[in-house]
């Protein structure tokens, strides 16, 4: 064969190679429908993938070095995922400060969110920016694994772990359809590259293999038959389908029993979405709410810690122009200590097991609270008063008169971003109704429900939704209460559940899919009403002054049978059943409302500290430290574990491939202690120049010298390569040995600096 023919099939080779490596990382990029929702995330890793691996091509055949071209590459990826994730923050396609800015508060969210985050995530606020790294990362080091080290399976090695990362946190979606394609794509990789490296070792002593036309075929047959058995026979294999022995997704702030506060919305919308929480016999339907959040610092709307009241019967005044709902709520499966109520309660009463439960009060969050956990059949008989409001009375209204500070306390930390949104959105508007019903309009008009987004209500959470404007009612809420605090507005977040639906013997059936969030607002001589900015939601009897048709998740979701405690048999009943047994309850005891000092007494202690509060400020630095160091140290791993994949793949080889490898490394090592050799010189040119350089390294050099010319210029197999040398081994492991001698006398003569820069350019 030609010089030109072999040049030419040496680059369809390792244009092959390149190839195959990419479909790999391509197959990777797709494990992550196992993480996002839809398929955009596609396009972008893919090209990615292709930038990555191209652009490493073009640079191998440009004879660039690996400790230039490596991190020419990781460069060009990381501005393509730049340019891809933040195309509105550059200037010619140049980052500037707002792109790093924009970075960092992304990447500080998903930080946040990491340890509680359920998929799938929302493709984009940070966790695009974080699986495009990861990816980069992995293309890099599987394409010097595979074209600097010379490496085979080994360079599926980085992508295999990420994919496997991938389906520890992520959902079933594609579950046996992407392994599948891993495997398949991972066959095809590792012979692309056994051809392409196998020729490249082979010396001109070494026996011809056989036609390489078989290998293509071959390679797809095989592949197309791992697909298939990984397809149709994985899924039938016992337990192939059945739970994790170990889950490790949403361990940190997944189903919890506690609605309060905000920490469970998310996976109840998604986890529990089936499942029947309670069930609520009313007057008419409402929202139910929970509890409310008043406390904002910046990184949380929360519970204060305020004392709460025994209470018995009557506990409230009634809204003179409100309306009476009066309800029956049956628990099932809702856990937790809150009591569900239309707003504003103002009697109620508790029975578990025929006994008397004795309910609590915190009346600055019109919260009733049980002092041991709800359990399934526990029946509660609340009544509540629902202010009858207009838009005109609400126009008329004032806010200035909160009943605490509290309302409307903002953080000194508060992204400018909020109050100028805020002021533009609501320029022009006088009164607090009219801004309020702005800003409702404009997140319902300008934003889009997802239950990608994962849960969060601090800062960068709200910067972030601001900037994504994609989100769930907890980020809806949040923000609105945020921005109506900028304009003066007290404010809290109410937590609850939509009013469910109707079944056929007349009871609201509450499911998990009805939790939600909303905010109120307050207007002095009303008190607090509440408005419903999230697309698809609405409160019922709250069209005349929000405009906004009552709505809520109608989405058809078989109930479980089997969930209702038969105890305690669910029985229609009729507003005139609720009330008497109420006015008949003695009042409360002497002193009225007694503060008690039991952890069940604030909230905060007896309902369980925020999530976001237990893992706030300073408790993740030493995950960021020890992410970078872990980072750097992988990075500096990089070049010496591409010399241990290529020392142990040339090991691999035959006899003669070993003697003429030896040879090479030796030579390389002489010329970097200062050996003025060339590719022209004979051997023993070389061993003559490295005695004058290198005395030490003189002996060595010319024994390996003398058995490359013989296993060169003798004839084929009359050199014989395993028989016992002269260290107890074969011939061949003498030459390496010799290879090492001179590798170990060249290191010896380099200074700090050099030895340093030889750890980063040499790679074998």
């Amino acid at each position: 064969m030609t010089g030109a023919t072999e040049g030419q099939a040496s680059i369809q080779r390792d244009l092959a190679a390149t190839a195959a490596l990419t479909l790999f990382s391509v197959v990777v990029a797709f494990g992550f429908a196992r993480v996002f929702g839809g398929w955009s995330f596609l396009a972008d890793f893919t090209v990615l993938a292709l930038v990555g691996h191209g652009s490493s091509f073009l640079m191998r055949r440009a004879r660039l070095p690996g400790w230039l071209s490596i991190p020419l590459v990781a460069a060009l990826m990381l501005w393509v995922l730049v340019v891809q994730q933040y195309s509105s923050t550059l200037t010619w396609f140049v980052p500037r400060q707002t792109t790093w800015d924009q970075v960092d508060l992304e990447i500080g969210l998903v930080r946040d969110q990491f340890q509680t985050a359920v998929a799938p995530v929302l493709y984009g606020a940070g966790w695009a920016t974080l699986a495009g790294f990861a990816l980069v990362i992995v293309i890099v080091m599987s394409d010097s694994f595979a074209f600097r080290a010379d490496a085979r399976g080994e360079a599926l090695v980085p992508g295999g772990v990420l994919f496997v990362f991938i389906a520890a946190l992520s959902s079933s979606r594609l579950q046996i359809a992407s392994t599948g394609l891993l495997l398949a794509s991972g066959v095809l990789a590792v012979i692309a590259l056994r051809s392409m490296h196998d020729r490249r070792l082979r010396v001109e002593l070494t026996a011809r293999r056989g036609p390489a036309s078989l290998a293509i075929p071959a390679a797809l047959a095989t592949a197309v038959v791992i697909a298939v058995l990984a397809g149709f026979v994985g899924p039938r294999l016992p337990g192939a389908m059945a739970e994790p022995l170990y889950n490790t997704k949403g361990r940190g702030g997944g189903v919890t029993n506690v609605v309060s506060p905000l920490v469970d919305i998310r996976s109840r919308l998604t986890n529990r979405g089936n499942e029947e929480l309670f069930r609520v016999n009313a007057d008419a339907p409402a929202y139910w709410r929970a509890t409310t959040l008043p406390e904002f610092d910046g990184t949380t709307f929360r519970l204060p810690t305020r004392a709460l009241e025994r209470i018995e019967g009557d506990f409230g005044d009634q809204n003179p122009s409100g309306r009476q709902i009066r309800q029956q709520i049956q628990v099932l499966s809702l856990g937790g200590q809150l009591v569900p109520a239309a707003a504003d309660p103002f009697q109620a009463e508790g029975r578990s097991g025929g006994q008397r439960i004795e309910l609590r009060l915190n009346r600055e969050t019109n919260t009733l609270v049980t002092p041991d956990e709800i359990v399934a059949g526990d029946l509660f008989t609340v009544v509540s008063s629902a202010p009858q409001l207009s838009a005109d009375v609400l126009r008329n209204a004032t806010s200035s008169s909160p009943p605490d500070s509290i309302f409307v306390e903002l953080p000194d930390n508060l992204p400018a971003v909020v109050r100028e949104l805020a002021a533009e959105v609501t320029a022009g508007f006088g009164s607090s109704y009219e801004a309020a019903v702005a800003l409702q309009d404009w997140f319902r008009n300008d934003f889009e429900y997802s239950l990608e987004v994962q849960s969060g209500h601090g800062s960068n959470a709200i910067e972030s939704f601001l900037n994504e404007r994609v989100g769930y009612c907890e980020q809806f809420a949040a923000t609105f209460a945020t921005m109506t605090r900028t304009l003066g507005i007290p404010s809290r977040v109410a937590v609850g559940f939509t009013p469910g639906t109707l079944n056929e013997e007349g009871w609201y059936s509450v499911l998990g899919k009805n939790a939600h969030a909303w905010p109120e607002l307050w207007f002095d001589g009303i008190g607090w009403v509440a408005f419903e900015p999230t697309p698809g939601r609405g409160a019922p009897g709250a069209q005349d002054y929000t405009n906004v048709l009552a709505e809520q998740d109608e989405t058809a979701q078989a109930i479980p049978n089997g969930q209702i405690d038969q105890s305690a048999p669910v029985q229609p009943i009729t507003p005139s059943t609720v009330v008497p047994s109420l006015t008949t309850l003695p009042n409360a005891g002497p002193g009225g409302a007694p503060q008690f000092d039991d952890p069940a007494s604030t909230f905060g202690d007896g309902l369980g500290t925020p999530i976001d509060d237990a893992t706030s400020d300073n408790s993740n630095a030493p995950q960021i430290v020890l992410a970078v160091l872990a980072l750097l140290a992988a990075l500096l791993a990089v070049p010496w574990t591409i010399r241990q994949v290529r020392s142990r793949s040339l090991r691999t080889g035959g006899p003669s491939e070993r003697v003429q490898l030896a040879w090479i490394r030796a030579r390389t090592a002489a010329q970097q202690a200062g050996v003025a050799g060339r590719d022209s010189m004979t051997s023993r040119e070389w061993a003559s120049a490295t005695a004058n350089q290198l005395p030490v390294a003189a002996r060595p050099m010319r024994s390996l010298a003398d058995m490359v010319d013989r296993v060169t210029y003798s004839p084929p197999g009359s050199v014989d390569l395993q028989r016992t040398g002269t260290f107890g081994a074969t011939v061949s492991h003498d030459c390496e040995l010799w290879s090492d001698q001179v590798n170990r006398i060249a290191v010896d003569t380099l200074t700090t600096s050099q030895r340093i820069k030889r750890y980063f350019t040499t790679w074998s």
